[in-house]
């Protein structure tokens, strides 16, 4: 037995250890699987650092969770080896992919001395020159900026404006940008506000050291109002309120700015203040910049696809790289000694003044010499149309520049928080009185094509722009002004035919005017002006449009074939509506639309007048006239006071009796002026006005809906519309109902007394045979005027009483359809569920559920009950059938409460709001 038992005991433990091995081989394995996995993540990450941290942790915690033996296998081992080979070759391949972005870092650092070049030689005027680089030409008493700039190396300054402005935005858009390769820039297209600021301080100061200060501090202001307006737009998630300005005022600006920049790379060329004797004068100067401008013209027509596009996207600034050397060439072709070219004037001066040396005072001239107890305050109050205008300019180039890189890299990024990104650069460049900076478009995608991408090589590219702060002036000077001058050249023509040219087929003449209207008064009065002139034009150009292309009023109709959602009607009552004489026909609706302003007000008011005075007819004379404004969209008080007018008008000339105004929303009209007050003044005489749901500032049928409407009138009230002169509804349904009671009551009130819910309303305290009275008018009621009453009565026999409380579903969508139900007392709310929001309310005295039945199709809503309890009498579709059996006729009548149902749908008057399908049938 005890050998038995130990032989037990050795097997048990052999199966255990069996056991065991296999955990840890499931293990092992486990292991190896999820090392796979990160290896393949790892490949995708962007950290080496982050990412040998993990491995190493995930191989401890493999190590010590796969056993809980010390000792490892072989296999172990090896794994473990291969593991670190792996990222030992994945940080080589990390390290080739850095080294593989220093061409896109070079072509992005290359294009920043480039541009920063003949934009930084222009922020200031071209008459604010050197003492000792006065312009060779002769007449200058025209010009209003001649005087001598106070420090040596304006151009230098001007340079390294650009370039400190670009690395603060580069640094910061690296920083908080949601993209993984934005590039910043010095927002080059507000050279003309510079010069504008410039011509003020000059004008108040003159040309000293002070005014110099003056200047760059209202060039720091400029930047942190800049920086402010985008931070509390991004905070306050106000992205899109910068779409606001119209288009046309944008391109007219573009095209402004164009002409400015090529009118400056003629000034740079020349060293001179742009006019027709200094070109003849520097002919030869302009000569070699229209060269090379016609050169690249020449290259981007040869170079396009078979669809007009251009097929290499860095021709351009290959080409303006290669101007250099190619005039180098052209030098020596010619055996023209370089020295000879620069005292020529084809070279820039030696752009850092004096001393040569990479480090010196100058190289802080930025912040060396700004002096706030100097600062002029007189020329800051004259400076704030300057300034609202740079900002307001400034805002233009978010809301394009994003979303374009944003779909050429397929990155998502949010747009607010790129404003913040924008709001820090511009504050912190400006509180170091740096100018306005951006995230560049083009060099933005140039560098993510040329596979530039991530933190580390965006500030890389920051670092390097930093580098040129020390170095690029002295680069400058060996650079020729024909390079500048190309560049700003070209530039200033694509932005000129981007507004004047392309622009043509997609304005009206009106809009293609302002954007020569914005172009010649930026040219010849300044920025602050030509933004002006853009608002008046904006703002005239709405109206013009609005008077040209919008009637206000959309169209009349007469109601003959409108319906209301009213079906509890008396026989007598619907006769008078059918009538041609009595009826619907006596109603007018006249549908107004858009903006209603002072300036189409008048067109409203003739046009409504002629509409009414082509009834010559008596018998065909508008007694009722409903004025739908539900497609209007504002109101300004010139036409909200002529409205009013116009009410008085339609009754006293054209003997209209009641006038119905829809304001469209429970709100009421779309307009500051109290509207609903004056239209509706008639009905204070009406003691009852609540009943009819006009009195007040809320409107009835703030969730009217088919099958809602008002129906409690006292006699009095009813006696009282006859003599109102006007009355205000929320929809034009409601407007429908309340003329259809005014007609009904001019020629027969008691048939209003006598229609359901007039005197025959239910209360709690009804009795159940008052309740079944009730219910079998009401049935009446929908049946048609043809139908036999004892039918009514055979078919009301088959319905059984059932009582629902709050929040009972009567049935739910897609359900079998077995009933259908008249409802007595209560409210129900028919919902679809597919569709959000999607309602209708469900009064008393109506039927639900027989398109259902007849048919013989499910549910297609969800009914519920919303009041504290809901009475219906029910029909089973069991009883139907037989009804269907032993009395057709009796059936017959559920088939006519549908047709009537949906010819009511479909002759609704709520589908002429708009344009609709749902034609009289």
């Amino acid at each position: 037995t005890q050998t038995q038992t130990q032989t037990q005991m050795q097997t048990q433990t052999q199966t255990q250890n069996s056991k065991k091995s296999m955990g840890r081989s499931k293990t092992y394995h486990a292991g190896s699987g999820n090392r796979e996995r990160m290896n393949m993540r790892f490949e995708r990450s962007s950290s080496i650092r982050h990412d040998a941290y993990e491995t190493m942790d995930r191989m401890r915690s493999s190590m010590i969770g796969g056993s809980t033996s010390l000792l490892f296998s072989e296999n172990d081992l090896e794994e473990t080896e291969q593991q670190e080979t792996m990222v030992k070759h994945d940080v080589g391949k990390r390290v080739w992919k850095a080294f593989g972005q220093i061409p896109a870092i070079l072509l992005i650092v290359m294009f920043h001395l480039m541009i920063g070049i003949p934009f930084g030689v222009s922020y200031f005027p071209i008459g604010w020159q050197e003492a000792n680089y006065a312009s060779t030409n002769e007449d200058s008493a025209d010009d209003f900026v001649k005087g001598t700039f106070p420090l040596p190396g304006k151009e230098a300054l001007g340079i390294r404006m650009f370039l400190f402005s670009t690395f603060i935005g580069q640094f910061i858009f690296t920083a908080m940008s949601g993209f993984v390769n934005p590039i910043g820039l010095q927002m080059v297209e507000n050279v003309p506000f510079c010069h504008a600021l410039a011509q003020l301080v000059i004008k108040h100061q003159g040309y000293g050291i002070e005014a110099l200060s003056t200047l760059f501090i209202l060039f720091g202001l400029s930047s942190i109002i800049v920086g402010i307006v985008f931070l509390v737009l991004g905070k306050l998630n106000l992205g899109r309120i910068i779409y606001y300005i119209p288009n046309h005022v944008l391109v007219g600006c573009i095209a402004g700015i164009g002409v400015f920049l090529a009118k400056t790379g003629f000034e740079v060329t020349m060293g001179a203040v742009f006019s027709v004797k200094r070109i003849e004068y520097h002919w030869q100067q302009i000569l070699v910049v229209l060269g090379f401008e016609a050169g690249l013209r020449l290259l981007d027509i040869l170079f396009r696809d078979k669809d007009g596009k251009p097929k290499y996207s860095l021709l351009s600034p290959i080409y303006f790289c290669m101007i250099t050397p190619i005039f180098y060439l052209i030098l020596w072709l010619l055996s023209v000694d370089v020295q000879d070219a620069i005292d020529a004037g084809y070279f820039f001066p030696s752009l850092q003044g004096d001393d040569t040396n990479l480090i010196d005072e100058h190289l802080i001239d930025m912040w060396r010499f700004i002096d706030i107890t100097t600062f002029s305050w007189p020329v800051l109050w004259e400076a704030v149309p300057t300034l609202i205008s740079l900002t307001l300019f400034s805002l233009i180039h978010v809301p394009i520049n994003i979303p374009a890189f944003a779909l050429s890299s397929n990155t998502e990024v949010d747009m607010n928080v790129e404003l913040v990104s924008h709001g820090f650069s511009n504050m912190i460049s400006g509180f170091f009185g740096g100018l306005q900076n951006y995230m560049a478009y083009t060099q933005s995608v140039i560098y993510d094509k040329s596979g530039g991408t991530g933190k580390i090589s965006g500030t890389i590219v920051g670092v390097a722009t930093i580098a040129l702060f020390f170095i690029g002036p002295t680069v400058a000077s060996f650079i020729p002004r024909c390079m500048a001058g190309t560049l700003l050249l070209h530039v200033g023509i694509d932005l000129f035919l981007e507004g004047v040219y392309d622009s043509y087929s997609k304005f009206d003449m009106l809009e293609y005017g302002s954007v020569l209207l914005i172009i010649i008064v930026m040219n010849i009065f300044g920025m602050d002006n030509a933004m002006i002139a853009g608002l008046l034009t904006g703002a005239f150009t709405f109206v013009a449009q609005n008077l040209a292309y919008t009637n206000p009023v959309r169209g009349s109709m007469s109601a003959a074939t409108l319906r209301s959602d009213n079906r509890q009607r008396t026989y007598k009552a619907r006769a008078i509506l059918e009538d041609h004489i009595t009826g619907r026909s006596r109603i007018l609706v006249i549908q107004f639309q858009g903006h209603l302003f002072f300036g189409n007000v008048a067109n409203l008011t003739k046009s409504t007048t002629d509409i009414l005075s082509e009834q010559t007819s008596d018998l065909d004379k508008a007694l009722v006239v409903i004025f739908d404004f539900s497609l209007v969209v504002g109101i300004d008080s010139s036409a909200s006071q002529a409205i009013t007018k116009l009410k008085n008008v339609i009754r006293n000339e054209y003997d209209v009796e009641l006038s119905v105004f829809v304001s469209g929303s429970a709100e009421g009209f779309p307009c500051i002026y109290n509207l609903s007050k004056e239209l509706k003044a008639d009905l204070e005489k009406i003691d009852d006005a609540d009943e009819i749901g006009c009195s007040g500032d809320t409107l009835t049928g703030e969730s009217m809906s088919l099958l809602d409407f008002p129906r409690a009138l006292s006699y009095d009230t009813v006696q009282a519309m006859q003599c109102s002169g006007s009355h205000v509804s929320v929809d034009l349904n409601t407007a429908l109902i309340y003329a259809e009671n005014y007609l009904i009551a001019r020629q027969d009130v008691a048939q209003l007394e006598n229609s359901f819910g007039v005197t025959n309303k239910l209360s709690t305290t009804s009795s159940l045979l008052e309740e079944r009275e009730f219910a079998l008018r009401s049935l009446i009621n929908l049946c048609p005027i043809q139908a036999q009453q004892d039918l009514v009565e055979t078919l009301f026999s088959k319905f059984e009483r059932e009582i629902y409380i709050k929040d009972d579903f009567i049935w739910k969508q897609g359900s079998a359809s077995n009933s259908i139900k008249l409802l007595v007392r209560g409210m129900l709310v028919s919902v679809l569920e597919n569709e959000a929001g999607t309602f209708e309310t469900i009064t008393v005295g109506n039927t639900i559920g027989e398109l259902g039945v007849i048919e013989g199709v499910a549910r297609i809503s969800t009914v519920k009950c919303t009041s504290e309890e809901a009475i219906v009498y029910s029909l089973s579709v069991e009883l139907y059938e037989e009804l269907a059996e032993s009395c057709p006729k009796a059936v017959r009548l559920l088939d006519m409460i549908c047709i009537s149902y949906l010819s009511a749908r479909v002759q609704h008057v709520s589908n002429r709001v708009f344009e609709t399908r749902c034609l009289p049938i």
